[in-house]
């Protein structure tokens, strides 16, 4: 027969492990199966910022194939050569996608660099102006294909390239309906027109901003003429093209199948949880906790460095910022949260210092969610987060 101190060990012993098996099964069920953090896109939302949307986009992993062509107008000839044009945009923006999507994304362009093609209407006449019409921008494509004259490829995108010398192109817009000859043969998913913009303003990432639409990612500026950054600085460029952090959210790159499931960590109940997080512009390790708040919305934690695509960074750390299917495209789907509001910023916007890190402000709460996340540690390897949900 066992002695009651073997006995009294035995039981503390078994309590013990109970309560690091409880609390280990805690851990667990607070680190949520990872789809309790995928929302789904609303449909009904246009370019709605969650999983499985749905409008013939283009493919974001394996290769995105493309058609280019160059054009010019009887009122504004070109003075330049096709090929300078093509050697503007690539392969620096082909390049950007290699390494944004750690590879998994290869843009391959194919161009007919022979000669600039004469549109039939003029420059000034295709009305080129912020709010351009779909019948509008419809006719110019087809006027290109008409230009072009002869069968293009069936491709993922038809990229429109004018000559530099076009003023009147101003901007430069996705279509994001099918794109069709006349004669109703198809040709692509989507076309990008690129306008005087890219060359006077975005340069080639434009090319990247826009190929982001055909994949369906929405626009993170505001559509009212409020400053470009108002949402979310310069931290991604489907906000602003020149940013200084302009590498896609950790959120979009999982949605575009650029970071698998076990690279995210989801949260989806009360209590107190630790992560760590790797720099979003490394390959590989965990990119992003994603807190969430209802079917709908979600906070999204990842760590940017001032590095790779992101040099240009002038607050590294962890970025914190909102998701939202319900809001659409132009209207602050994406929000990022400000952990420094008595800062002036940096890089040009209130925006660009928001970041938590051991240096500044390391720890933030969110009154209405419930939640808080504050950094415990820091390494160049990466961060160790603490979040706290209170449901």
């Amino acid at each position: 027969m066992r002695s009651l101190r073997a006995v009294m060990q035995s039981s503390a012993w078994l309590a013990f492990a109970g309560a690091v098996s409880a609390g280990i099964a805690s851990h667990n069920r607070l680190r949520a199966d990872i789809s309790a953090c995928k929302l789904a896109a609303n449909s009904d939302v246009y370019l709605s910022a969650g999983f499985g949307y749905e409008l013939n986009c283009a493919p974001s992993t394996g290769t995105l194939h493309a058609f280019m062509i160059f054009v010019d107008f009887d009122d504004q000839g070109a003075v330049e050569t096709p090929q300078s044009l093509y050697d503007f945009f690539l392969p620096a923006a082909a390049e950007w996608y290699a390494t944004s999507s750690y590879g998994a994304l290869t843009l391959n362009v194919t161009a007919d660099t022979s000669r600039f093609y004469r549109m039939p209407g003029t420059a000034a006449s295709y009305g080129w102006e912020r709010g351009l019409g779909y019948e509008t921008h419809r006719t110019y494509i087809q006027d290109a294909l008409d230009a072009y004259g002869r069968a293009v490829p069936e491709t993922d995108v038809f990229y429109v390239v004018p000559t530099a010398n076009a003023t009147s192109i101003s901007f430069s817009p996705t279509f994001m309906g099918d794109v069709e000859t006349r004669a109703g043969v198809y040709v692509a998913k989507k076309s990008v027109t690129f306008g005087l913009d890219a060359y006077r303003t975005w340069k080639y990432p434009v090319l990247n901003h826009e190929t982001g639409h055909t994949m369906c990612l929405p626009d993170y500026y505001p559509f009212n003429g409020s400053a470009t950054g108002l949402f979310i600085g310069g931290w991604d460029l489907m906000g602003l093209i020149s940013g200084p952090s302009p590498d896609y959210f950790a959120w979009d790159k999982w949605r575009l199948g650029w970071l698998s499931d076990d690279q995210i960590e989801c949260v989806a109940e009360s209590g107190s949880t630790t992560h760590t997080l790797t720099p979003l512009e490394r390959a590989g390790g965990s990119k992003a906790v994603v807190i969430k708040n209802s079917g709908t919305d979600v906070l999204v934690a990842e760590l940017r460095t001032a590095d790779s695509l992101n040099s240009a960074s002038c607050a590294a750390g962890v970025l914190l910022y909102t998701i939202s299917t319900t809001t659409a495209t132009g209207e602050g789907p994406v929000r990022v949260l400000d952990a420094t509001p008595g800062s002036a910023g940096c890089a040009g916007d209130i925006l660009n210092d928001a970041t938590l890190n051991l240096a500044g402000t390391s720890s933030y709460t969110i009154d209405q969610w419930g939640v808080t996340v504050t950094v415990l540690s820091e390494s160049d390897d990466g961060v160790e987060i603490e979040v706290e949900v209170s449901y």
